[in-house]
């Protein structure tokens, strides 16, 4: 995560303007490449320091392969590590952050036609074969993604309508099927990825072949106790067999290509508001792509993929907009008042007055403004952390107290109106907020809190 010290401090400026990054993909040209493929895993490896790619068909459907190249920002590698999975495709790989490794589960494997449910793990040289206590029943073409508040891989959907609505966590130890509540329509190949600024997995679009066929466009949200779908203003067109990347320079989701009424080649960015077109058009694959963000580089990074002239080995990085987000995100608790509510009248951006109101709390209550620079963990506490360990009872803190500042409560609602710096090297910066009242009058006798919310700076 990337914040910024002198944008929580409030330094006072003079306006600027500042035009938006380019908004394209631009095709890099490595000295060495993988030669063209689609429907494999690619993530991040936090040992080596680059990106991993497993995997997938290398013409058609009729070569899978158990290959694994790296990238380190200029050229692609063919490693040889000493053991490699069976060759698959139709899986996913996702980074564990916390344990430092690359999780892999199932896909097409080890023949072209039958599924797997085997788990293997990189270790940043080598591909371990786990054998997890239980694991989901064998499956391709699922969504994938590494919920890094709680430490656990994240898999939901399949090809098989008979297994493609449950969701599974793997915490490094054994599967573990998640009931929740709201259970999603089976769907084949749901983009996912993990929205690291609010500590959601998003989840977008898939396929459902069961006659007539269902196509999905519908945006979903799990916080790791239940499934919610989110309804925005914008959203893309319908569709499965998508990348979908959280960029953590930019504190967004980037959605790419995909199939639905057409082979799509279109790129769309979620902000936790709203979705956006960022652009129409481009010269990459459009489904069925290896997709990560490249830590070195900062960038997400694409590779490959399948479209109407078959598969493609190109290399691309994204310069998307550098627009504003300011995001909600979690539950508050009850005060003398009601539920506080954590709002700003505008997302921060260079040059600008930032304002944030706290809405909704007793007139007796005294308010504070918490600032953090990041929202995993709190004096070597994880996030989101349950105050009642503070006496603080049935509230739950959503950000690192990095920063505090006491605001004044007039008739029940408080104001911050602060500088943004207007330097370029602010663009992007990420703060996280939580607003907590001292008040006798809540049901704790205490103290409340309001939502918390994902700022990022934009121009």
């Amino acid at each position: 995560m990337i914040a910024h010290r002198p944008l929580a401090a409030g330094l006072a400026c003079a306006a600027l303007a500042c035009s938006l990054s380019a908004q394209t993909w631009n095709l890099l040209t490595p000295a060495t490449t993988p030669g063209p493929r689609r429907t494999g895993g690619m993530t991040w490896d936090p040992v080596g320091l680059r990106t991993i790619l497993h995997g997938g068909l290398t013409s058609g459907p009729t070569a899978s392969n158990s290959e694994t190249w790296s990238f380190d920002g200029v050229s692609w590698t063919q490693l040889s590590p000493a053991t490699s999975p069976p060759n698959r495709w139709g899986h996913l790989l996702v980074t564990d952050t916390r344990r430092n490794r690359i999780v892999m589960f199932g896909g097409r494997s080890p023949s072209l036609t039958a599924n797997a449910n085997d788990t293997w793990e990189w270790d940043g040289s080598n591909w371990l074969s786990m054998t997890p206590a239980a694991s989901p029943s064998a499956r391709a073409f699922y969504g994938a993604a590494f919920d890094a508040r709680r430490g656990k891989t994240v898999i939901i959907g399949a090809q098989s309508t008979f297994v493609g609505s449950e969701t599974w966590e793997y915490d490094g130890v054994t599967w573990q099927q998640a009931l929740t509540a709201t259970t999603l329509v089976s769907r084949e190949s749901p983009s996912l990825c993990y929205d690291a600024g609010r500590g959601v997995i998003v989840l977008f679009g898939g396929y459902n072949a069961v006659s007539p066929g269902t196509m999905f466009g519908q945006t979903w949200e799990y916080d790791g106790v239940d499934w919610t779908q989110r309804t925005t203003a914008n959203t893309p067109p319908p569709r499965y067999r998508a990348s979908m990347v959280y960029d953590e320079v930019r504190g967004r989701v980037v959605l790419q290509g995909g199939f639905g009424s057409a082979a799509f080649t279109d790129t769309w960015e979620y902000d936790g508001v709203d979705w956006t077109q960022v652009s129409p058009a481009s010269l990459l694959r459009p489904t069925e792509a290896y997709a990560s963000f490249d830590r070195s580089l900062g960038k997400v990074l694409h590779f490959g993929g399948s479209g109407p002239t078959g598969n493609g080995n190109t290399t691309a990085i994204w310069d998307g907009p550098t627009t504003a987000i300011f995001a909600r995100y979690g539950a508050g608790c009850v005060g003398g008042a009601g539920l506080p509510l954590l709002d700003s009248p505008a997302a921060p951006r260079l040059g600008q007055n930032f304002q944030v109101d706290v809405l909704s709390i007793a007139p007796s209550s005294i308010p504070f403004l918490l600032i953090g620079y990041g929202n995993t963990s709190w004096l070597s506490l994880p996030l989101p952390l349950d105050l009642g360990l503070l006496g603080i009872n049935g509230c739950t803190l959503q950000t690192s107290i990095d920063l505090s500042l006491q605001l004044t409560n007039i008739a029940g609602s408080a104001t911050l109106v602060a500088p943004v710096p207007p330097f370029s090297a602010t663009l992007n910066a990420q703060i996280w907020l939580q607003a907590l009242m001292l008040d006798t009058l809540a049901p704790n006798g205490v103290a409340c809190l309001s939502n918390a919310a994902h700022c990022v700076v934009g121009s």
